[in-house]
């Protein structure tokens, strides 16, 4: 019954899946090395943690009700302080205009440096005519 459902699905004998498959497998190959031991250590560290505490709290849940609640508080203290893109209420009104101001001063405007056309306004670059009007400047 399966071998008869794979033989109906003709994409999976398609090429491009077969090269994208290439393709991430040679990118996983790739970083093996930088991934290999971020997640044994990630393995190793976990296993300790669960093993502390099966072994210190059993199969109480009043620790991870805890952590968890202690999380979410977290959580809502740091969107509270710093909201995203809108500023945050540890800011008070004067660092917020002095950060206002450092960025004000780096800016730099180009509008103004444009040459422009003395008869009709018209952006001219580096050349003396305009393509505009054909007035010499």
């Amino acid at each position: 019954m399966i071998k008869i459902i794979l033989q109906d699905l003709d994409f999976l004998n398609n090429d491009f899946f077969r090269i994208l498959a290439d393709i991430i497998g040679a990118i996983l190959i790739f970083l093996k090395p930088i991934v290999t031991p971020i997640g044994e250590f990630m393995v190793s560290w976990i296993s300790v943690i669960i093993t502390f505490l099966q072994e210190n709290f059993s199969n109480d849940l009043t620790i991870f009700i805890v952590i968890c609640v202690f999380l979410v508080i977290s959580g809502i203290i740091v969107n509270i302080v710093w909201p995203g893109d809108i500023k945050g209420s540890i800011f008070s009104k004067g660092k917020i205009e002095e950060l206002e101001d450092k960025i004000d001063k780096d800016e730099v405007d180009i509008v103004d440096s444009i040459r422009r056309c003395k008869d009709c306004g018209n952006p001219i670059g580096d050349s003396d005519v305009c393509p505009l009007c054909g007035a010499r400047n």
